[in-house]
């Protein structure tokens, strides 16, 4: 009995291993192609980073990325420069993931710390499109305001699926912001924010070692 057992998860198991070999094989495959190619099209790239297949990357020139980061595939990375003598500056930090659809429109200052996380189909974006002026002919979406915006992502924060992270937000350090959350404002240190828009919803306790729910 234990014999048939044996045989019948030997296909299973060369299946496992014959996929574990591609996915090695394919890590090594982008991450041999992140230090030929990418490292001469951003500004920097530590060791052992991995860029797999972007959907967009602009002006990446004036975007650095640390060690040991893994960029997924479907990435949009654009920096939009307005003034020349100003650009716009992204920096990644070492040990960071950045999953499949990540979203990144950097106009001013975005900076991910070390050791986070950003789930598939996140937006970070410094950038804003004011709407205000009616008469203004230009679409809206043409329309650009940057000067002095900024995004901040902490380290060790970890962004949760289809969250969308607005201009002028600073998340803490090892924050988690929900699924699907909008950041309209500031999440501290060590805090759980969720929603639309984004409220405090747990905070660590560091004197009762315990995440305690917020009052609302």
């Amino acid at each position: 009995m234990s014999t048939t057992v044996h045989e019948n998860e030997r296909p299973a198991a060369r299946k496992l291993r014959l996929l574990d070999w591609c996915n090695r094989a394919f890590l090594a495959w982008y991450r041999l192609k992140t230090r030929v190619w990418y490292t001469h099209v951003f500004q920097s790239v530590g060791a052992k980073s991995t860029i797999f297949r972007p959907m967009l990357l602009v002006n990446v020139h004036h975007a650095s990325i640390g060690e040991r980061v893994l960029i997924r595939p479907g990435a949009r990375i654009e920096l939009v420069v307005t003034d020349p003598a100003a650009p716009p500056r992204l920096t990644i930090g070492s040990r960071v993931n950045i999953e499949q659809n990540v979203h990144i429109v950097c106009g001013s200052s975005i900076e991910i710390g070390d050791g986070a996380t950003i789930t598939g189909n996140v937006a970070i974006v410094d950038v804003e499109h004011p709407y205000e002026d009616v008469n203004d002919k230009v679409r809206i979406g043409d329309r650009i305001r940057t000067r002095g915006n900024y995004v901040s992502i902490g380290q060790g924060a970890f962004i949760g699926f289809g969250a969308v992270i607005l201009p002028n937000v600073k998340i803490g350090r090892h924050a988690v912001v929900g699924a699907h959350s909008v950041v309209t404002r500031d999440v501290p240190d060590f805090c759980v924010a969720a929603g639309n828009p984004a409220q405090i919803m747990k905070r660590f306790n560091f004197e009762t070692k315990c995440w305690e729910r917020e009052k609302q």
